[in-house]
């Protein structure tokens, strides 16, 4: 057979359906997935796999949209009964990458806390500093999943289960998601960029770096592209660490959801800075119109764009770990009903698991509503927390004997947890009223 494309190369590992020539596929996929390596750039950090140039200004992998879309178009009737090239490709990184995790070595490092800091890319102040971080203890055996859903999401501001998000090992371009979203978002970044991934809720924080100053990239937003970096300042003895979870200090505040990505609001806080009072106060408007300032609870004037408030943080932390896991495949999304009287149908309700129901809230003068699924049972043991400190117990964790749904990693945080705020929230205690 002649390959037309990729330089006339034959593949040295996947293998094209009848009718596929190879037109518009990208030169990595002739590669062998089993030794593949891709080309890091100019900080040495490897993005998506390693199937894209990666030029690090703007922290986007460089890829032609048209030609990639062109190619999905012409090829989803050819291979709806095999895998594509690119998927072959993709799931052999995959194997690759899990029999190494398998065998990984973690030295201690999942029993460690670490200080990392994570910042936005691409939003910085006139000397060139990230304008938006955050600095945090965590556990180093904390799964990716639930570091993104109740750490990295409350305390930089973002909404929980609202958006798709993926993290990078900058080191080898693995990435590592939810392998069930139904986020608007999910399929307009994976289907023509990371085509997959490894599945964030197997897999802990300790496992994607081996030293100090490693980094590791998150992605939040498929659409808009808000690129954040993760970077491990510190590794904590094991002697010293506990677990918890803990804020240390930040700075900024986080744009508003649906605001176009990093360098869009680079650009939006420039023209912030230089406004006229008028002009100040309409673009603050504009941020605290979207999902996640609709409960800001103060005049646009206190809009502080390089202000961090580390308590309205760590409120929006603890009140994470009080609840159990985000439903992936029920995220957030607003809707529309065709009628008014179908106000509360819901097209996702014949999809539920046992214990899974549909909550609705923010009904607007249009009948539309925000909905979600959450989960009415308790989380996978080593897929949670303590509620309490946020301590990544394991099978060492107990859950609450009046809600079945939340954990605890000791008697003694389970008694402080409930005093302070489980006794309001109990279903025990509601049942009883």
């Amino acid at each position: 057979m002649a390959y037309p494309y990729g330089n006339g190369r034959r593949p040295k590992f996947v293998k094209f359906a009848p009718g596929d020539r190879g037109e518009g596929l990208l030169d990595a996929f002739y590669e062998d997935p089993r030794v593949f390596r891709g080309k890091p750039g100019k900080r040495g950090q490897i993005h998506a796999w390693g199937l894209y140039p990666h030029p690090d200004e703007d922290n986007l992998p460089e890829y032609d949209v048209m030609k990639t879309m062109q190619r999905m178009m012409a090829t989803q009737m050819i291979y709806h009964k095999q895998d594509s090239p690119e998927r072959q490709f993709i799931n052999a990184l995959k194997e690759r990458k899990r029999k190494e995790l398998a065998a990984l070595d973690l030295e201690g490092r999942d029993k460690r806390d670490v200080i990392i800091r994570i910042y936005l890319v691409g939003v910085n102040d006139a000397q060139g500093n990230p304008r938006i971080w955050r600095r945090l203890r965590v556990s180093g055996g904390i799964k990716l999943s639930v570091i993104q859903d109740k750490v990295i999401a409350p305390v930089m501001g973002w909404v929980r289960n609202f958006h798709c998000y993926f993290f990078t090992q900058l080191s080898d371009g693995t990435m590592f998601g939810p392998k069930d979203s139904d986020a608007v978002d999910r399929f307009s970044w994976q289907n023509s960029i990371g085509y997959d991934w490894m599945p964030d809720d197997k897999y802990m924080l300790a496992q994607l770096y081996a030293k100090e100053g490693d980094q590791i990239g998150y992605l939040y937003d498929f659409g808009d592209k808000w690129f954040h970096e993760i970077e491990i300042e510190k590794i904590i003895p094991q002697e010293e660490s506990d677990g918890h979870i803990e804020i240390l200090d930040g700075k900024g505040m986080c744009p508003g959801e649906n605001m176009h990505g990093s360098l869009q609001y680079n650009d939006f806080l420039k023209e912030l800075d230089s406004a006229s009072p008028a002009k100040k106060a309409e673009k603050k408007r504009e941020i605290l119109s979207c999902p996640n300032y609709k409960e800001f609870g103060k005049p646009p004037s206190l809009f502080n764009p390089d202000a961090f408030d580390i308590t309205q943080a760590t409120e929006r932390l603890a009140s994470a770990l009080s609840s159990t896991n985000s439903v992936r495949s029920g995220a957030k999304i607003y809707t529309m009903p065709i009628a008014p009287t179908e106000e509360f149908n819901d097209h996702r309700s014949k999809g539920l698991k046992k214990g899974q129901t549909i909550m609705k809230n923010n009904v607007d003068e249009d009948h539309g509503y925000w909905q979600e699924t959450v989960s009415g049972g308790s989380d996978k043991k080593k897929e949670s927390v303590c509620a309490s400190c946020g301590k990544p117990g394991g099978e060492a964790l107990k859950v609450c004997g009046g809600c079945r749904q939340i954990m605890y990693c000791s008697p003694e945080h389970q008694k402080a947890h409930w005093t302070a705020v489980h006794k309001k929230q109990c279903t025990r205690n509601f049942l009883k009223k």
